[in-house]
């Protein structure tokens, strides 16, 4: 799918009009149309601007192949998903079950390791290994990673 379709499609889901989007983002009309028909793109200003508006990653008007994963839990995060800073901004780097309001909800690795062994058991795993296994990963995590290196030099 093309800048362009993404736009549309984003555009329509919305219930917007070319004109309602032109006027939202100060542009004219034709300039939108000329992006839904795949005549230019966007520039990197308005892609921003365009993120805001569709509430959307700017990889997501680009279809970036990138698959984003939360940096606390690890779960694959899309837009729709993302973590919400203490700006109210999307934050791509954690989900909302991680990040609400700029607000950490697992301060405590476990914390976070009581919430998914209790609910997210693994499969042929008692819950030793479920912990171990899951302890693993999320070390692995650049939440986790950061908040064991300012423990250690605390």
């Amino acid at each position: 799918m093309s800048t362009g379709s993404i736009l549309k499609s984003l555009r329509e889901e919305a219930n917007m009009t070319q004109q309602d989007v032109a006027e939202k983002i100060h542009v004219t009309r034709q300039a939108v149309s000329r992006w839904e028909n795949d005549e230019t793109i966007p520039g990197s200003d308005l892609l921003v601007t365009l993120s805001g508006l569709f509430n959307v990653s700017v990889d997501t008007l680009l279809e970036s192949p990138v698959v984003r994963y939360c940096e606390c839990c690890g779960m694959p995060i899309e837009p729709s998903i993302m973590g919400i800073d203490g700006n109210g901004e999307l934050d791509p780097r954690y989900c909302k079950w991680c990040l609400n309001n700029g607000e950490f909800v697992y301060t405590d690795l476990n914390q976070m390791l009581d919430f998914l062994v209790a609910n997210l058991p693994l499969e042929g795993m008692n819950e030793d290994q479920c912990r171990q296994t899951y302890q693993k990963h999320l070390l692995e995590l650049p939440y986790w990673k950061q908040k064991m290196n300012s423990s250690i030099n605390s």
